[in-house]
């Protein structure tokens, strides 16, 4: 096993040698980006998230205009989490929830206790991490996304 190791070493510190220097120099630099981008990922991953879910953070709340206490807007988000998370989605559920969000500052406080988190994308798609908007985007199609606008917008609540 040990001399099967060396021998693909010395094939491609041969394949290595056999391009031109300046190539050579290409293919390193690649390399040793690659080999960063692999070591730093999450801290990357991690800043990207950042830089797309800020807004959340600079959702003001009036909590004096809040229709329920704190506790059941995160039970809305629990519910809203296991309605979109796996394989499938319970659209019910969903529309049930924002039915009974009355105020902007309902829908702003829902954003704001869902926070970012990361969504099971199931068997056949991937995992995403992100805000309350980019799960209902990920699970609804467009006619289900404009039900749920049409259904905030008779609150005057703005999505």
């Amino acid at each position: 096993m040990y001399q099967a190791f060396v021998a693909a070493g010395q094939k491609l510190k041969d394949k290595y040698n056999s391009i031109p220097p300046d190539n050579r120099r290409r293919a390193r630099n690649i390399i040793l980006l690659i080999i960063l981008i692999l070591l730093f990922k999450n801290r990357i991953m991690g800043s990207i998230r950042k830089m797309f879910h800020k807004d959340i953070n600079k959702l003001e709340v009036n909590n004096s205009n809040l229709t329920y206490e704190r506790g059941e807007y995160f039970s809305m988000c629990s519910t809203l989490e296991s309605a979109m998370n796996g394989t499938g989605t319970m659209e019910e559920s969903i529309m049930d929830v924002m039915m009974r969000l009355k105020t902007q500052d309902d829908w702003n406080f829902l954003q704001k206790s869902f926070g970012v988190r990361k969504k099971d994308g199931g068997t056949f798609y991937a995992d995403l991490t992100g805000d309350l908007k980019m799960w209902l985007g990920d699970d609804l199609d467009s006619g289900e996304m404009e039900e749920v606008r049409d259904t905030l917008r008779q609150h005057g609540i703005t999505y």
